[in-house]
């Protein structure tokens, strides 16, 4: 359906609070292109080189808290979880590698050894199976193994 991707975006991010309105704006619009297009680097699915940078600068933005993007999203899957009466929680844990050097370097293994340097993600996705319907992710922890200590 044509905008239920940016109905998504706001609903899930759009109460987030990260000091600054215009933050919150960008985050919405973040979202709401990469939930477009599951999957697509962001540079091929930004729609002009201002899009694409303005994605970058909030990337990069120090001032963003990551686990202020996490909450309100949790925040907005439990509110949608009162909906149901039965839930299934489904659990992952996914190694998310980089292999860009910009980053790489800073990670931790999620391999048998230290050519594979990422982050591993613990997720934790609501499914209503009465209405065949995800409700959302509820909850995730993401960490990274120390390099050093390999086994």
């Amino acid at each position: 359906m044509i905008g239920e991707h940016i109905k998504w975006a706001e609903q899930q991010f759009g109460k987030t609070d990260l000091g600054d309105p215009r933050r919150t704006a960008r985050l919405v619009k973040l979202a709401s292109t990469l939930a477009n297009e599951p999957g697509k680097p962001l540079v091929n699915i930004t729609q002009s080189p201002a899009d694409m940078e303005g994605a970058y600068r909030f990337i990069r933005n120090e001032n963003i808290d990551a686990n202020a993007i996490a909450e309100s999203g949790f925040q907005t899957t439990a509110e949608q979880a009162q909906d149901h009466n039965l839930l299934l929680a489904l659990e992952d844990t996914t190694p998310l590698i980089y292999k860009h050097a910009s980053i790489r370097d800073n990670l931790g293994h999620v391999g048998r050894g230290k050519k594979q340097r990422g982050l591993l993600a613990h997720s934790v996705l609501l499914f209503a199976p009465g209405t065949k319907q995800v409700v959302g992710l509820i909850e995730q922890s993401r960490w990274s193994r120390d390099i050093n200590t390999i086994g």
